[in-house]
């Protein structure tokens, strides 16, 4: 068990919503977009609780920045269960006009969780333009499950360019 945190109080009166990706990631399959419509179908009072051969550090900063908090237990070496729940007042996010990140020769899923972590933060009307080696063909469902339009283009050799759009403020 974690013997850094001590469980927070009030976790254990959260539902649990289980998802176990242990095998999904043994067989070489991308487990984010169940991890992330999981996610999307919490509802008040619930908590995901994810199992992972692995501590999770990237999801700490997408939930983090989608308002969540974590706690994490290590039951083995290759078996974690971390909590991801929602804070009682999620942090304020600084907001961002359009602009450009490189993610070009970053190991997967490091392009995805930039891209997520910097679309939380766009402006209403705003656009993020992503520059990558490859089509992210992971990473098209999920900006389009938050609402978000794409456009994608390949202006050289060994260049894609993902223009990304927030959605005016109503």
């Amino acid at each position: 068990m974690n013997a850094a945190a001590p469980r927070p109080p009030g976790l254990e009166t959260l539902r649990r919503v289980d998802l176990d990706v242990r095998d999904d990631i043994r067989g070489g399959r991308e487990p984010f977009a169940r991890i992330m419509a999981a996610v999307a179908a919490l509802g008040p009072g619930e908590a995901l609780v994810l199992r992972a051969p692995f501590e999770p550090h990237p999801l700490y900063a997408v939930l983090g920045a989608r308002g969540f908090a974590h706690w994490t237990e290590r039951l083995a070496a290759d078996d974690w269960r971390v909590w991801f729940h929602r804070r009682e007042q999620p942090a304020a996010a600084e907001t961002e006009t359009s602009c450009t990140i490189d993610v070009r020769g970053l190991p997967p899923p490091e392009p995805m969780v930039r891209v997520l972590e910097r679309l939380d933060r766009l402006a209403p009307g705003a656009t993020l333009t992503v520059l990558h080696e490859r089509r992210p063909m992971f990473l098209y469902p999920q900006i389009e499950a938050l609402g978000f339009s794409h456009m994608t283009d390949e202006p050289a050799p060994g260049l894609v360019r993902i223009i990304v759009g927030r959605p005016p403020a109503p």
